[in-house]
């Protein structure tokens, strides 16, 4: 399936809507306390802001600027089953958050504050993506951290599914 850029908007409103709603609608010890070895809600969704801020940045960033310093793309967009397949495979094979996307220790107060940086967060992402052409999501590469380069397309599928991918787990560890 090949979203276009209005579906994408749609799809990351809704998956913000939805992974906010969880947050709001959770006991607010969830925030700190979870499974043993596991991370927390809070964890989750610190995830979720320290992978969404480079690209909500990047896509205020001129294309020529993100072609400079990332390239030309090589490859046509990978439909949004296909990248998320790809994405899966990675985690199947051991994949995970390293470095700057592994989230610190969170307390049970913070739930507001970080609720509203997934929201700006977000917001700052579909604002900037509003000036995109098609064919710049097509032609303007990023990296992932996990899988390489991709399209802006592409990250922005694997945006909508990592929302979801969390949400699944966050409602498995949390019933």
């Amino acid at each position: 399936m090949r979203y276009t850029k209005k579906e994408i908007i749609e799809q990351l409103d809704r998956q913000t809507k939805e992974l906010v709603g969880w947050y709001i609608n959770r006991p607010i010890q969830s925030m700190e306390n979870g499974p043993e070895g596991a991370w927390t809600a809070g964890q989750h969704l610190l995830h979720m802001i320290k992978s969404t801020k480079p690209l909500a940045v990047g896509a205020g960033y001129p294309r020529l600027l993100l072609r400079w310093k990332f390239g030309k793309v090589k490859s046509p967009s990978l439909d949004y089953h296909a990248l998320i397949e790809k994405y899966t495979d990675a985690l199947a094979a051991g994949g995970q958050a390293t470095g700057v996307f592994v989230p610190r220790v969170v307390r049970k107060d913070e739930r507001e504050v970080l609720v509203n940086r997934f929201k700006s967060e977000m917001g700052i992402l579909v604002n900037n993506l509003h000036k995109w052409s098609e064919s710049n999501l097509d032609n303007t590469a990023v990296p992932h951290p996990l899988i390489g380069k991709l399209t802006f397309r592409e990250m922005l599928y694997f945006t909508i599914y990592h929302i979801e991918h969390h949400l699944r787990i966050l409602n498995e560890r949390y019933k």
